[in-house]
């Protein structure tokens, strides 16, 4: 492992000054001594003393709000605005989750008179997590986002490994955790920051057989990767992995000027915002052939309206630049895209422009390009879709606009919701609230698991099993 490592200024375009070191390889004999004990005491917390330690971490967090966004926009590039947002966001998951915790039904029993049986059925916790941080959340999908707050709800202890990017922001959340841990008295085991620049710790502990889940937000490489492990371990593992997803987007020919410009700036501003570095970016717009001119006419011109923003790393990028020219070189796509000079690392929007055919046999165009980039694709006839969407695969979310949400083409609407986790009427997919009736993810390769979401208190049954308690009287 390296000496030492620095995170990155985006808005100063330099790497900072301070050193952070690997956790030592030391570490890992020490946690396997105390998880065990650890993770019984955490999982024999009440209910009741679970969603106190939630808001235990709430307050905090929010008693070092201040201390976090100095770190949060010196290593993200990310304005105060969207600070703000992502930390309400986070800040109200974890009491979302602590109200959860009290009014789900976590256990269910029935008596059987007859045969003198009662059977209770309680969901207890899977044990140790790994959660891995995002690089483009570092807050909401990192340190004490949703998978950790998940986690800490189900009654698993959480070793954390912290996104390199952003290991100040990572640390200073991590103080506030411990300290929640240290006011109710728990073991410090019950939650493990782990600082690296590499991928050793991530795949230590996914080998580790303590571990029993991991919780994952990031790319298909990445994601694949840590199934595999799980999957390859004697012991295999679930592994709850949100990853690549184009998110297409469907204009229907019944949209009226006015409806479709709307869509325009809607899109133009969806696609544009923190430059595009969103999961849920719109990266596929399928447009009527005789709208086609009109709206990318409009959509040029209210992308040329963004305010452009540096991206969070020289290689996210980087990988940007390679992947729109990867596109660009595919046969039968037109490019339009900025042409204001680039200053240091800021993402400069890009169109590829092509037709649903030539769209269907491009793999290259079928994968994300993480940045402010989008696919337009121009169709005859709305049915055509339906064979496309089946290539490209899971997506985490579609978004049709309409005149008449209710009278969209049946067999669309089945091939969407079968496809999809979220589906959008005439809005936009960026932009999640965290409720109970939020789900956010689809089949792979957008999820590792279809079933469940990371978005939402629902995502906490994710690192529970079921017992069922059979008594004889």
């Amino acid at each position: 492992m390296k000496k030492g490592f620095r995170t990155f200024q985006p808005n100063a375009n330099a790497w900072d000054t301070k050193l952070y070191f690997p956790t030592p390889l030391s570490f890992l004999e020490e946690w396997r001594t105390n998880i065990a004990a650890a993770q019984q005491e955490f999982a024999n917390l009440s209910i009741k003393e679970r969603a106190t330690f939630l808001l235990d971490l709430a307050t905090e967090l929010l008693a070092t709000k201040d201390e976090i966004q100095l770190l949060y926009c010196q290593e993200s590039g990310l304005s105060t605005k969207r600070f703000e947002a992502e930390f309400d966001r986070t800040f109200h998951t974890i009491r979302l989750f602590a109200d959860y915790l009290e009014k789900a039904k976590w256990e269910k029993a029935e008596t059987l008179e007859q045969e003198k049986i009662k059977l209770i059925k309680r969901n207890i916790p899977i044990g140790p997590v790994l959660v891995l941080g995002s690089s483009n959340f570092p807050l909401a999908y990192s340190t004490l986002g949703g998978d950790t707050v998940a986690a800490f709800a189900a009654g698993c202890c959480v070793v954390l490994k912290a996104h390199p990017m952003h290991v100040g922001t990572s640390s200073l959340v991590a103080m506030c955790i411990s300290k929640a841990l240290d006011k109710r008295q728990l073991s410090p085991y019950v939650f493990s920051h782990v600082l690296d620049d590499s991928y050793h710790w991530a795949s230590t502990f996914a080998k580790n057989p303590a571990i029993k889940a991991i919780g994952f937000t990031g790319s298909i490489k990445g994601g694949r990767a840590l199934m595999d492990i799980a999957a390859q371990r004697p012991d295999p593992i679930p592994v709850f992995a949100e990853m690549g997803s184009l998110n297409p987007v469907i204009i229907s020919e019944n949209l009226n000027a006015a409806a479709l410009t709307q869509a325009a700036e809607k899109l133009a501003l969806s696609i544009y915002t923190d430059a595009g570095q969103f999961c849920t970016k719109p990266g596929l717009i399928l447009v009527h052939e005789q709208q086609l001119a009109s709206f990318l006419d409009q959509l040029r011109t209210a992308l040329e309206l963004q305010q452009p923003v540096p991206m969070l790393h020289p290689d996210i990028f980087a990988k940007y630049e390679a992947r729109k020219r990867q596109v660009f070189q595919v046969k039968g796509m037109t490019r339009h895209e900025s042409l204001a000079p680039i200053q240091g690392i800021e993402a400069r929007w890009a169109l590829a422009e092509t037709t649903l055919q030539n769209l269907s046999a491009a793999q290259a165009a079928h994968e994300e390009v993480f940045g402010p980039f989008a696919v337009i694709c121009s169709y005859q006839e709305l049915s055509a879709c339906t064979a496309l969407l089946q290539k490209l695969g899971g997506q985490l979310t579609a978004t049709v606009f309409t005149a008449d949400p209710t009278a969209i083409d049946p067999a669309l609407l089945f091939q969407l919701q079968t496809q999809v986790g979220r589906l959008i009427f005439n809005g936009v997919p960026t932009g999640v609230r965290v409720l109970e009736t939020m789900h956010h993810g689809g089949p792979y390769p957008a999820s590792s698991d279809a079933r469940f979401s990371a978005v939402g208190p629902d995502s906490i049954k994710r690192f529970t099993k079921e017992v069922c308690f059979q008594q004889h009287f």
